[in-house]
């Protein structure tokens, strides 16, 4: 499995394989390049007890909107995890400023509508969900903003390139 993660503003590359036994091995590039096993066990909600190699340590996380915040050696990491064909991950942002198109992908059925006009959202936050070749998409908002104009409706078909809504 690979991921994007931001972790304080580093954006990073992890690869996760299944090991031996309970490890799992990882492959981290970037800013910072490590690789080796890692197991990682829950002890209770929001607390993991991590060995990476030799090391053993506790690492507290909690959510904040998108991100996560993780507490691991008396430290306080921003950390934000996605999926690198995921276009709204934070590698991938959008300027703050003005109005962004969500356009679709390749032709297909609106499935829902996950927001209304006017609403506020997130970033990477779900706002529709389009089905194409018999796949479900959800596609996400790529900026903090409020839904300015929705150009569909569920059930609808749409081409491709055709824009979906616009969020500003």
């Amino acid at each position: 499995m690979k991921l994007r993660v931001d972790f304080d503003g580093d954006d990073l590359s992890l690869e996760l394989r299944p090991g031996n036994g309970a490890a799992t091995e990882y492959v981290l590039t970037g800013a910072t390049s490590e690789s080796g096993q890692a197991s990682i066990q829950p002890t209770s909600p929001g607390v993991l007890s991590v060995l990476l190699g030799s090391r053993s340590f506790t690492v507290a996380i909690a959510r904040r909107g998108s991100d996560l915040e993780v507490y691991a050696g008396g430290r306080r990491h921003v950390v934000a995890v996605s999926d690198p064909r995921d276009r709204a991950g934070k590698s991938n942002h959008v300027s703050a400023a003005g109005p962004v198109e969500i356009r679709a992908q390749m032709p297909g059925k609106v499935v829902k509508l996950l927001v209304q006009q006017g609403a506020h959202v997130e970033s990477g936050q779900g706002v529709i969900i389009v089905e194409a070749m018999k796949m479900q998409n959800e596609m996400k908002s790529p900026k903090q903003g409020a839904v300015r104009k929705i150009h569909v409706v569920e059930g609808g078909t749409v081409a491709a390139g055709e824009t979906l809504l616009v969020i500003e």
